[in-house]
């Protein structure tokens, strides 16, 4: 009887400790609605690499500021890089010849990185942006892009869908942020910005600005 009144203790203990989210008076930043904001970010991409890197400006239920300063990209202290690209593009023809629509195959996964002390950044180095803690990686669904293309440079809007595949809990500033409790179900995201930008080595890419919104429901293949 006094061994399983011990073993009783021992899972009642092991129960509590993985019930507790957080440490005594911390934070929690909880689940984003379905439908609402979950992230604002800044974006930069080369046509000749396919780095796509950038920060992140705005997360939902996060009260501190993202930035070590004035907001930019060397203070910020979230950032995102693409790790994996798309498979393939496919042109999708249409009739008007000033747009240029494009069918991204699936399969392209973002990570978002955090650095407590975020420093220097170069928008032509992409390693830059992915200094720092990896917190949350997406798994994006097939991505449309459209283009338009009559007075130069021209603009894009992109919109697609990703389910979250990987989430490490962080400590900021009083709060414990999760990207499992915060978008579980996924995002979809959509991003405008110019149509061509020369970067500061003289390559050819875009730059723009993104939203991700919560999805309320788990995707068909999660």
């Amino acid at each position: 009887m006094k061994k399983l009144a011990l073993a009783c203790i021992g899972v009642l203990l092991t129960m509590s400790a993985f019930s507790v989210p957080a440490l005594a008076g911390e934070k929690v930043v909880k689940r984003v609605p379905a439908g609402a904001v979950a992230f604002h970010f800044v974006f930069d991409l080369s046509f000749v690499t396919g780095e796509f890197v950038g920060y992140v400006a705005f997360i939902e239920g996060v009260d501190s500021p993202l930035f070590d300063g004035v907001p930019s990209e060397d203070t910020a202290y979230f950032t995102v890089r693409l790790t994996e690209p798309a498979a393939a593009q496919i042109p999708l023809p249409v009739p008007d010849t000033e747009l240029a629509t494009s069918f991204f195959v699936p399969g392209a996964q973002a990570t978002f990185y955090f650095n407590p002390d975020p420093n220097g950044r170069d928008w032509s180095n992409p390693d830059t942006f992915s200094e720092g803690v990896p917190i949350a990686v997406i798994d994006e669904s097939a991505l449309l892009s459209t283009r338009a293309t009559a007075a130069f440079p021209g603009h894009f809007f992109n919109t697609f869908s990703g389910r979250l595949i990987d989430s490490t809990p962080i400590d900021f500033n009083g709060q414990r942020l999760d990207f499992r409790k915060l978008v579980p179900d996924g995002i979809t995201v959509t991003n405008f910005g110019n149509g061509l930008r020369f970067l500061p080595d003289g390559s050819p890419g875009v730059s723009g600005g993104g939203t991700a919104i919560a999805i309320g429901g788990e995707l068909r293949d999660k």
